[in-house]
């Protein structure tokens, strides 16, 4: 008769994960999740659009990179021109290991998986980043709407898919229209809260905003309520439940970590 059960020891062996974890950047959430991030993960960016989620996965990249990892992006909101724009004004020179698909023809999980597999085999990549997740939805799928239980398919696909390539996929996913006064967390995410359940991790990303302020002179009102400071927040962590938050401050698409120090001198005016 075939064998097709054995002891949980003996089986976990063929499944260990290949490599160390790799680490992302900001010590705390590496912290949280273990050590860093490890094959067949998938983790999800998520907030509202003009939040810096992309610009936060691109400096991410720059560090992963510059550790020694190579990375993959598939970015279907900015051709590539732009996208090697962005890495140059992170510090990224000609040498940047950093790859795309020379022709961004196709969105199937059987062609992103085509693609991983080179990107492996021939460069090395084990980091993948996807901007954005909507982007892998048929366009006729989502102008019939109803589409939360596709949207969870494909999250579903994409887990799959890191599992079976060993790879770790970063997936960006834009976020519902928030109420007023509503925050950005782990049951935003637009269209389906599959995508969340297929997640081992879940980051929001968000831009903070200055405090309300009765009697304001004309001089604020014209700069608006945004800040240089954003929020990243570990809201869903499948390994160790632990949900640490960061606040940095941005400039030029860099991220620089505020010490407590320094969010306790700024918290009377911005919104945390």
């Amino acid at each position: 008769m075939t064998k097709n059960i054995a002891k949980i020891f003996d089986v976990a062996e063929d499944y260990r994960p290949l490599g160390r974890p790799i680490m992302t950047a900001v010590k705390d959430f590496d912290d949280a999740m273990d050590g860093g991030v490890r094959g067949g993960e998938m983790i999800v960016l998520t907030g509202a659009q003009k939040q810096g989620k992309t610009s936060y996965a691109l400096w991410m990249t720059k560090q992963v990179v510059d550790s020694g990892v190579p990375c993959l992006w598939f970015t279907y909101e900015m051709n590539p021109w732009y996208l090697k724009e962005k890495f140059e004004a992170l510090g990224a020179k000609q040498d940047f290991a950093t790859f795309v698909p020379i022709k961004h023809s196709n969105n199937t999980d059987e062609w992103l998986e085509q693609i991983i597999l080179e990107a492996q085999e021939t460069q090395g990549c084990k980091v993948v980043f996807i901007d954005h997740l909507h982007y892998l939805v048929p366009f006729e799928q989502e102008k019939a709407g109803n589409s939360s239980l596709f949207v969870g398919a494909i999250a579903r696909k994409l887990k799959t898919l890191a599992v079976k390539t060993d790879s770790i996929i970063f997936l960006i996913a834009h976020s519902r229209r928030l109420n007023n006064d509503e925050r950005v967390g782990v049951n935003t995410i637009r269209d389906s809260a599959l995508i969340a359940h297929e997640a081992d991790y879940v980051f929001t990303v968000e831009r903070l905003k200055k405090k309300e302020r009765k009697n304001k002179d004309i001089d604020e009102i014209m700069e608006g309520n945004q800040t240089n400071y954003s929020k990243v927040a570990l809201v869903a962590n499948r390994r160790t439940g632990s949900e640490p938050f960061k606040v940095f401050s941005v400039e030029s698409g860099r991220f620089s970590e505020l010490t407590r120090d320094q969010i306790e001198s700024i918290k009377d005016n911005v919104q945390i």
